[in-house]
């Protein structure tokens, strides 16, 4: 212990250290560094202590900045506020949330990197060994901390300085004309019933897989073979009407059987033969299900380097491969144009059904001329498939 007097005025105590951690060498350095700071400067070494202590409580840990963060994406309504806030969970607060976003440095960046690419090392299904993961929960850290450079809480993104080791994870897989028809025939005798039709549908209708899971009975329009999606229900936050063509009404046909006294059109359910009693009760699919579905089978199925999502994008590519412009895959795929106006968002929807119809109604008819074929060998050229399209006038 140390005392200070400057002036008989004030008198104060200071803990330097305990021996033997501080040699008294060290002890003696810190207390001639005192000193200076008391009788040259004039300074109080414990209020210049206690001031700083009470600067670093006034500002917020990252847990505590992060609540503010997705707080205002809800409000804007932004659509990837749930995963963002997922990543803030699982990789983000576990190395940096309980620090104050002003003590966050490079390191504990490049930390956050690591463990999730180590984390992905026991993970099969991690996209491109966990290097997609870790671009999206830097990008979310980012811009955590552009919102505490606004709020003035620091003055350098800690971010900025790091070795990226993170990777888009945007993929440009379309499936063949053969992977195709290994996938249609090949998937019910694979996964269960209710999955596999889950995974036949979002092929059919070019949708996203999360909204294929989440689908409601309620939002399937019979008399119009419609599936209608409010704009709480898709991505993009965008109402969208999806034409049913004959493959999707079959499924959602054979699906009840499973499925038709619950909420949800792709109930969670394994059962391998439609139960005498149908539960009222079951959830949707899970987020992995689809996916696991595929990766646990993929050898059997024949089909290389293959996700739930590549169906997609294979339908939206085959329409506009027969010769439809490519508005009507974008239609189809629910993908913004960037137009805000409330008119653009609600009343113009429906005249973007006659397109939606003439898409489907395409890609119903490049389906049976795939999937129909006896075996692989029986399956058409691109170029055939165009001219049999181009006699039928749908174009």
């Amino acid at each position: 212990m140390i005392t200070f007097n400057k002036k008989n005025r004030v008198s104060r105590w200071i803990s330097i250290g305990k021996y033997p951690e501080w040699t008294i060498r060290r002890a003696r350095a810190e207390y001639n560094r005192l000193y200076e700071q008391v009788y040259d400067y004039g300074r109080d070494p414990v209020k210049d202590k206690k001031d700083e202590q009470s600067k670093q409580k006034e500002k917020p840990t990252v847990k505590e900045l992060s609540a503010i963060y997705l707080e205002f994406g809800r409000i804007k309504g932004k659509v990837s506020i749930d995963e963002e806030e997922r990543y803030f969970k699982k990789d983000i607060y576990p190395i940096i949330g309980d620090k104050s976003v002003d003590e966050v440095s490079t390191n504990d960046i490049e930390e956050i990197q690591f463990n999730i690419i180590e984390r992905a090392k026991s993970n099969d299904i991690a996209t491109q060994n966990g290097k997609v993961a870790v671009k999206h929960a830097v990008a979310c850290t980012r811009r955590l901390f552009k919102l505490a450079i606004k709020k003035e809480l620091i003055t350098k993104n800690p971010v900025d300085d790091i070795e990226p080791l993170g990777i888009t994870g945007r993929r440009s897989r379309v499936l063949s004309f053969d992977e195709i028809w290994l996938f249609w025939n090949r998937i019910e005798t694979l996964v269960p019933p209710v999955t596999a039709m889950a995974l036949k549908f979002e092929f059919v209708t070019m949708q996203r897989g999360k909204e294929v899971r989440k689908m409601k009975f309620s939002t399937h329009k019979q008399n119009e073979n419609v599936w209608h999606m409010m704009k709480e229900d898709t991505k993009n936050k965008k109402m969208h009407r999806v034409p049913l063509n004959r493959y999707a009404q079959d499924i959602i046909d054979d699906v009840s059987l499973y499925t038709g006294a619950s909420p949800y059109v792709f109930g969670a359910t394994k059962v391998l033969s439609p139960p005498i009693t149908l539960r009222d009760n079951l959830k949707h699919l899970g987020k992995s299900a689809l996916s696991q579905a595929i990766n646990r089978k993929r050898d059997e199925l024949g089909i290389e380097d293959f996700s739930p999502h590549d169906l997609r994008r294979t339908g939206a590519t085959w329409i506009v491969a027969v010769g439809l412009p490519k508005l009507y895959a974008r239609l189809m795929l629910n993908h913004s144009d960037g137009d805000n106006d409330v008119t653009g968002e609600v009343y113009v929807q429906y005249s973007y059904d006659f397109e939606k119809q003439r898409a489907v109604k395409v890609w119903e008819f490049i389906l049976d001329q795939i999937v129909t074929c006896q075996s692989i060998k029986e399956i058409p050229t691109l170029d055939e498939l165009r001219e049999r399209v181009k006699n039928t006038g749908l174009l």
